[in-house]
C-alpha cells in the first residue's frame, strides 16, 4: 500500500468515527469570551494548560509528543480561512505564508513527516479533536464543546488579558 493510499484510508475512517460521535457539550464557564481562539484538545489529554511559547513550539512542529509520549496531531482550518491566518498570527508570530514556508522546509528536512491536517469548519474541527487523542487545535471560544480547552499562561479564553485574542497581538 503507497503511503498516499495509507493516508486516505486513515482520513476516511477517522471522517466515519466523526460522523457517528456526538461530542458531549463542555462549558468554559465564563463570561462571553468574545473575539478569543480556544485552544482544544480531546478530553483525555492529560495536559490542562501550556505556555504560550508551548503552544507556539507545538504548533511549530518543534514539540512533537505530549507528555504521556501520545503523538501531537496539530489541525488547523483550511488555507485561506480566516481563523487559520489569525491563528497562525496569533501563536506562531508570522504570516500564514511564513508558516507554509516553515512547515515545507520542516518536511524537506525530515524533522516531521507531514504537517498540520486541515479542516474545513469549526464544527469538523471539534470532531476530529474529540476523535482524536493527541489532536490539538482551535475554534472560536463561543463555539467550543465535547473538548477540553486548555489554559494558555493561566487563563481560559473569556479571562482577561488571554493572549489568543483577536486584535491582542500585532504583526
Amino acid at each position: 500500500m503507497t503511503r498516499v493510499a495509507f493516508i486516505a484510508s486513515m482520513c476516511a475512517l477517522v471522517l466515519a468515527t466523526a460522523v457517528r460521535a456526538r461530542p458531549r457539550e463542555v462549558s468554559i464557564n465564563q463570561e462571553n469570551p468574545a473575539g478569543a481562539l480556544a485552544i482544544v484538545v480531546n478530553q483525555a489529554n492529560p495536559v490542562d494548560g501550556l505556555t504560550l511559547g508551548e503552544l507556539r513550539r507545538i504548533f511549530m512542529f518543534d514539540t512533537q509528543t505530549w507528555p504521556n509520549g501520545r503523538r501531537i496531531t496539530v489541525v488547523l482550518r483550511d488555507k485561506g480561512q480566516p481563523e487559520r491566518g489569525e491563528a497562525i498570527r496569533l501563536v506562531c508570530e508570522m504570516s500564514e505564508a511564513e508558516y507554509d514556508d516553515h512547515i515545507l522546509f520542516q518536511t524537506f528536512r525530515g524533522s516531521i513527516g507531514w504537517g498540520p491536517r486541515s479542516i474545513m469548519s469549526a464544527s469538523a474541527m471539534l470532531r476530529f479533536v474529540f476523535n482524536a487523542p493527541g489532536a490539538i487545535g482551535y475554534v472560536p471560544a463561543d463555539q467550543v464543546e465535547g473538548t477540553k480547552v486548555l489554559r494558555i499562561d493561566r487563563l481560559l479564553p473569556s479571562n482577561p488579558g488571554y493572549p489568543l485574542r483577536r486584535g491582542a497581538r500585532g504583526r
